[in-house]
């Protein structure tokens, strides 16, 4: 006797079909998964027997054989636990239903029959609309999160009974179907700190507000003290809102790694992880492949501060994904993708015991002591980074003075008018920001404008940049007209543009 339901399995943040394929013969009793199971899969076996029993329902003595296919993909984790206990019911004829085939089925199983929250539900729920399901039965405490995707009728169940029963109301399955989900996002200009807060420092705010209108990596140079690490951290007070696309991509990231209830993400993310973090936590990976650092900030910042403390393992690792705005890790021939757009803000000091250029503090450091600090940075990150600048020690009279200062809210508002222009200009394109435009952008901004290109010429000259370091500077400078409201770029903007881009350090 033979039996299938369909299921699913991730891959990095994608998910797969899996089919839960049962046979039951006579013979010797025995309990087989195979399919390439991990450890969680097969300690189903336990579970679905005693979920099973204690539901009211027979577990039958006879040989059962679970495969899950495709069976050379490797399974892990506890959600086969719901579909594997439906197919024995099923092909032993405890229960019956002419929903199998138009649904799928996920969620892991308590010993008493109650279904616990599994992890990637909301990949899954895309998946299962892809392949045209009409019902997905998964468990209740993870109906919000799934019930984001649309084309697609979620069915939260409590325990396998409870599953067992909706199954069974052929006639009023759809009372059962979640539709009270609305999307809101009115909690985000709620933060516990705020711009208003940093006296002085007009250029390195100003700075700091281009670069988040046009998601430009940035770096901030100064001594203890100067202020990097507050405008790093208030750089997501002014970042726009999320959108409801970005909302589900950000989610279907930490999905992956929260099995507790868990609902719509609506805040851009902020992730800030100490030196001594591992360059698997950082990247992403493990012997099953999850989200580092850099996949948890997509979308939002992820600051490393006091940089130079970070290995060079670290900072060489972020190289290809600064670019691709991906990370592909492989894993026996299988490749796991996540994403990794986000905003990056470094911050360090000028030296080693940070004091290099401070007017008021003298440095301690020799100048081999300050040119083997700056080794230990890679070129090609620098290269990387759109923007440096160097923060110097707010004076005494700027701090004590209580000024009036832009708060969070006012460049929040001039920033998100610089994101619906470059929301209107890559419309339709695979590109969301300035920071994100290839050559034939570049090209477009500079070709009509003679006197503009020998602007950049010249600066390109005097400051020996790269291609990558040119075009970076058309890119700021083509934020700071979005930011003005000007169609073209124009020689004030390259000008102010060239500003962040060199930090004559030494």
């Amino acid at each position: 006797m033979f039996f299938k339901i369909d299921s699913f399995a991730l891959i990095g943040i994608e998910a797969i079909k899996v089919n839960v394929e049962i046979h039951i013969s006579n013979g010797m009793p025995s309990f087989t998964i195979v399919g390439l199971p991990d450890k969680s899969i097969n300690e189903a076996r336990d579970r679905v027997k005693a979920s099973i029993i204690n539901s009211g329902f027979k577990f039958p003595m006879k040989k059962i054989i679970i495969n899950l296919s495709p069976a050379d993909l490797r399974k892990e984790g506890s959600f086969y636990d719901l579909p594997i206990a439906l197919a024995i019911l099923a092909l032993s004829g405890q229960i019956s239903s002419d929903f199998f085939n138009c649904s799928s089925f996920i969620g892991e199983l308590s010993l008493d029959g109650g279904l616990d929250p599994v992890k990637g539900i909301l990949s899954m729920t895309q998946k299962a609309a892809e392949i045209k399901k009409k019902y997905f039965f998964i468990p209740e405490s993870n109906i919000n999160e799934a019930a984001l995707i649309k084309d697609i009728s979620i069915i939260g169940c409590k325990n396998l009974k409870n599953c067992i029963e909706i199954l069974k109301n052929k006639n009023e399955i759809d009372k059962y179907v979640y539709k009270n989900f609305e999307f809101k996002n009115d909690n985000l200009n709620k933060f516990d700190i705020d711009f208003s807060e940093i006296k002085g420092q007009y250029r390195a705010k100003r700075a700091m507000e281009i670069a988040v209108s046009g998601m430009h990596n940035i770096l901030l140079i100064g001594p203890p003290g100067s202020g990097k690490s507050m405008l790093a951290q208030r750089a997501i007070t002014i970042m726009p809102d999320l959108n409801f696309d970005e909302s589900i991509e950000v989610t279907k990231i930490y999905s992956l790694i929260k099995r507790k209830k868990y609902e719509l993400i609506t805040k851009r993310p902020y992730r800030n992880p100490h030196h001594t973090i591992s360059e698997t936590g950082l990247i992403g990976g493990g012997v099953y492949p999850k989200p580092g650092e850099i996949s948890l900030a997509h979308r939002g910042i992820l600051f490393l501060d006091e940089f130079s403390e970070f290995s060079s393992k670290h900072s060489e690792a972020l190289r290809q994904p600064l670019e691709n705005k991906s990370i592909a890790i492989t894993r026996n021939n299988l490749s796991y993708r996540f994403p990794c757009s986000f905003m990056l803000i470094l911050a360090m000091n000028p030296c080693f015991c940070g004091y290099y250029g401070d007017e008021s503090r003298k440095c301690k450091c020799s100048m081999r002591e300050i040119e083997r600090y700056w080794k230990k940075i890679s070129g090609p990150i620098l290269d990387r980074i759109d923007m440096q600048i160097k923060i110097p020690r707010l004076k005494e009279e700027l701090f004590l003075k209580n000024k009036d200062i832009e708060n969070s809210s006012t460049i929040k508002e001039r920033v998100k008018k610089a994101f619906l222009i470059q929301s209107e200009r890559y419309k339709g394109k695979e590109i969301n920001y300035n920071s994100e435009a290839g050559p034939e952008y570049i090209n477009n901004w500079i070709n009509q404008d003679k006197d503009l290109k020998k602007i950049l010429a010249d600066f390109s000259k005097k400051a020996l940049m790269t291609a990558r370091g040119i075009s970076s500077l058309i890119k700021i400078s083509r934020t700071i007209a979005d930011l003005e409201g000007a169609n073209e770029i124009s020689a004030d903007h390259a000008i102010e543009a060239f500003q962040y881009k060199i930090s004559n350090i030494i």
